[in-house]
């Protein structure tokens, strides 16, 4: 009997014990998953931060972009309106290296940690690709600014690195700029226009609010490419005119002649406004 009794003290003792080892080991366990948590909720708080900080500084780039346009479309000379472009290119300057290396520092934390977060990873590639995008659109406004006789290559950072790369690798810089500062353009009859396959009329009521339009995906071989800082100038003969494609109307001026009352020249006058808004020109005469 006390052998008994002695066995079931001994096998209650050890139940107790496993009991209370469960439970350690339960209560660890909880433990480190709610440090994981925190540690993922902050991870997430710190990266939101950055990805703010450097949403800001887009949006100042967006600002300083738009002021450099409004300045070197502007009628005004002189040294003051210079430096105040130059300033903004500085200024755009370090807000896209500011960029950069956040972005940077953001992609080896999140290789570092030890949050898996396939949310953030997609939102650290979208950032990644708008800074790309963000940063060869200032090089094609330094490379507009430059065929307006600003001198501010130099100023920007992005544009010395490809001009170094170009050392190495023959004349990449060359290419891209002349991707970047190509236009294309065709000029013709409506009808004309219209058996190429340039433009088409939809919408509106019968005989009234005809709308021209330029097809989607028209063939890029119906235009003619340029280089819109050396190409300014098309020469035309026509009794009436009208530009199909959108352009800001203070860009460009067209000549007439007095005499004959025919239109003789197309001219851009502001071709960093003129092709923000579109790389293609449709201009429709009528003869």
């Amino acid at each position: 009997m006390k052998k008994l009794i002695f066995a079931f003290l001994s096998l209650s003792i050890l139940l107790v014990s496993c009991n209370n080892a469960e439970v350690e080991q339960l209560k660890q366990e909880n433990e480190n998953l709610k440090k994981t948590v925190q540690q993922r909720e902050q991870d997430i708080v710190n990266f939101m931060d950055v990805f703010n900080d450097i949403e800001e500084n887009l949006a100042l780039v967006r600002a300083k972009e738009q002021l450099i346009a409004k300045q070197a479309g502007s009628a005004e000379t002189g040294h003051d309106r210079v430096e105040a472009v130059k300033n903004d290119i500085r200024a755009i300057d370090q807000l896209m290296k500011q960029n950069k290396q956040s972005l940077k520092n953001l992609s080896g934390k999140l290789k570092s940690s030890k949050t898996e977060n396939k949310e953030i990873k997609r939102m650290l590639d979208n950032l990644k690709n708008m800074i790309v995008s963000k940063d060869m659109e200032i090089v094609g406004l330094v490379s507009d600014l430059e065929s307006l006789n600003y001198e501010v290559e130099e100023l920007y950072t992005s544009v010395a690195d490809l001009r170094a790369e170009n050392v190495k690798q023959g004349r990449l810089i060359d290419i891209q700029a002349n991707q970047l500062n190509a236009a294309y353009y065709i000029i013709g009859t409506e009808k004309e226009l219209k058996e190429k396959g340039a433009i088409t009329k939809k919408g509106g009521f019968i005989g009234i609010g005809r709308v021209e339009k330029m097809l989607e995906d028209v063939d890029q071989e119906l235009f003619t490419r340029i280089d819109i800082r050396r190409t300014k100038i098309f020469p035309i003969d026509a009794k009436k005119f009208k530009l199909v494609t959108t352009h800001p109307s203070d860009s460009y001026i067209i000549r007439k002649n007095e005499e004959t009352k025919r239109y003789f020249s197309f001219e851009i006058t502001k071709p960093v406004e003129f092709w923000k808004s579109s790389k293609y020109m449709v201009l429709s005469v009528k003869k």
